[in-house]
Order: C-alpha cells, then structure tokens, then sequence
C-alpha cells in the first residue's frame, strides 16, 4: 500500500487469501556434542534433540562455556610465542567446544537447530558417545545437517575418522535427505607440515561411502571468540606459569626490591585466594610481567576447530 502523506480519498484492498508461499528453514543443523548441563526444568535432555532458536536458550537448556584450560608446551609450531629463545605454544588441555561453536553460529545469522548432548564438562570425550548423539535423528524429520566439533578433537584420528563415517551413513544410507559437515582432523596444521599432509589423510581415511552427502571444510578457523579480557593465570597451569615467570624476573633489571614485591605475587599463583585478591593479582601481573601479558595474547594460541560457523556458516551463509 502506498505511503498517505497528503489529505484526499484513498481506496485500501484487502487481500483475503494468505500467500501462496510459506516461509520455511531449508538448512536446520542439529549439533552432537558436551554440555554443561542438558536438562528442562526437571527433565533431562541427555541423549535428546532437543529445538532451540537462539543462544539464550542453549544457555538456558544447556548451560554455560567450559572453563579453558591451557598448558604451555615447548615446540617448533608456527603462531606461539618466543621466551629467552624457546618457542611455546598454548594447547587446550580440555576440548569442549560446543558451546563456542553455538556462539559463532548465532553471531553470524544461526536460526532454529537441534541440539543432543551426550554429556557434561566432567566427562571424557569419546567416541560412542558421540557417535550415541546421532541414533535418536532416526525420529526428527526437521534437521537437514548434522554436525559434530568435537569429532576433531578425539585424542585418536582413527576414532575422529569412524565417526565421520557414521555420519556420512546415518544422512547417505538411514536418511537420505541430511548432510554432514566435517572438518579435517589436526586442520590447524599447514598441508606441507613434515608430518604429513592432514588433507591427503583425511581423503585416505575417511573412506569412498556416501561421499555425496557430506562436505568437509579447512582449515580451521582462527577466532576471537574467547577474548583476552577473559582469560587469566587462572586459565594456565599455574606451576608452569610459575616457572616462566621466575625466569623473566631473574633476567629483569627490576630493583631488588620490586624482585622481592614481584617474587611475592608469583609465589601466591597457587594459594586460596578471594575474587577481590585473583583480580588484583591478574591486574599486577598485567603491569610487571610482559611475559605474562604476551601469553594471554590470542597469538600465542593455535586455532580452534569451529564447525558450527567453520563448516556451517561459511559453507552456506558466506558470512565466516
């Protein structure tokens, strides 16, 4: 109807059929994974899809982000950092990323999808169980995609490959009308890494089955999604962080008496302290140590596998 903006008559149809084209989600994903909790109310969502349409409500069925734990490793990897000529890198020493996926895919235009946990932060990461998130799908005609984060993060790559090959056959052969998205195990690493092509293994490895109903993404993405602000010493072994820091203050021209007020703060890393006494301790290692500020840094991290925006959004939203 057109714009009335000067007086006179004007004549407004009404149309009395609704329109002939309904819209309807073409790709709803459903996402296999750990959880903080699964629960509604008193009913348990374990092992359940479960509908959900925005990040409020995950939170609110399934809880919040893990905690992120990081070791410090040494190693000759690209994209860590270099303290008094060794090169380290962070690893994550817990995998759960479900829930960082789940951001990334709200952040970039995520709809309606299904979620299955198949279990809590205090669990392993196992095969079977991840692999027990895809039998209950047989009964949801509404998802068209099926993903699964963590698959990449099975201590084993044989394990990440079966169950791939699951998913490959539950949308190829049980369902027909689903696709799987993938990524490719240790897809952080460069093709030409000496330790062999992770592309070329994963053609070997994941088999000539149901190749039509799947596609696999790489490399991983490098994200901001955990930012800076949100980490600390709390994140990080604290017996080596103790140890590097130590270190940094034997070379530091600091005067003996900032050593000693320094010294101090380092060795309380490991005690009971309040909220107000980690907060203040995090700010002073801020200040005093450059090593400590340059660990915290997202440069110092090697990528996260991100499926639910890696594989999803930028394999059909283009917004990546």
């Amino acid at each position: 109807m057109c714009a009335m903006k000067t007086p006179g008559v004007y004549i407004v149809e009404k149309n009395a059929f609704p329109n002939s084209v309904v819209e309807v989600a073409t790709a709803v994903p459903v996402f296999i994974g750990y959880t903080e909790k699964a629960a509604n109310g008193n009913m348990s969502l374990l092992g359940k899809p479960w509908r959900i349409t925005s990040m409020a409500e995950f939170r609110s069925y399934y809880g919040e982000a893990p905690v992120p734990r990081f070791t410090l490793e040494e190693g000759s990897e690209a994209g860590g950092m270099v303290f008094n000529g060794k090169n380290y890198l962070l690893k994550r020493t817990d995998r759960y990323n479900l829930f960082y996926n789940m951001l990334l895919f709200y952040a970039n235009g995520g709809g309606p999808c299904y979620i299955v946990s198949v279990g809590d932060y205090q669990t392993d990461i196992e095969k079977e169980k991840l692999e027990q998130g895809i039998i209950p799908l047989i009964k949801e005609p509404e998802p068209t995609l099926v993903v699964i984060p963590e698959a990449v993060v099975l201590p084993d790559a044989s394990d990440c490959y079966a169950l791939q090959q699951a998913m490959l056959r539950h949308c190829g052969y049980e369902m027909r009308s689903r696709f799987a998205m993938l990524d490719v195990y240790n897809g952080y690493k460069d093709r030409k890494d000496p330790e062999g092509d992770v592309v070329h293994n994963f053609r070997e490895q994941i088999g000539s089955e149901f190749l039509d109903f799947g596609a696999v993404y790489y490399p991983w993405l490098h994200t901001s999604v955990v930012q800076e602000s949100e980490l600390s010493f709390e994140n990080l072994d604290t017996v080596q962080l103790k140890e590097l820091l130590t270190e940094e203050l034997s070379m530091s021209i600091l005067p003996e008496e900032k050593k000693e007020q320094v010294t101090g703060y380092i060795g309380s890393l490991s005690s009971g302290l309040s909220d107000v006494e980690r907060a203040t301790l995090h700010k002073v290692l801020l200040q005093l140590s450059p090593l400590y500020r340059t660990i915290l840094k997202r440069d110092a991290y090697l990528p996260e596998p991100a499926s639910g925006l890696g594989s999803y959004g930028r394999g059909f939203y283009h917004s990546g």
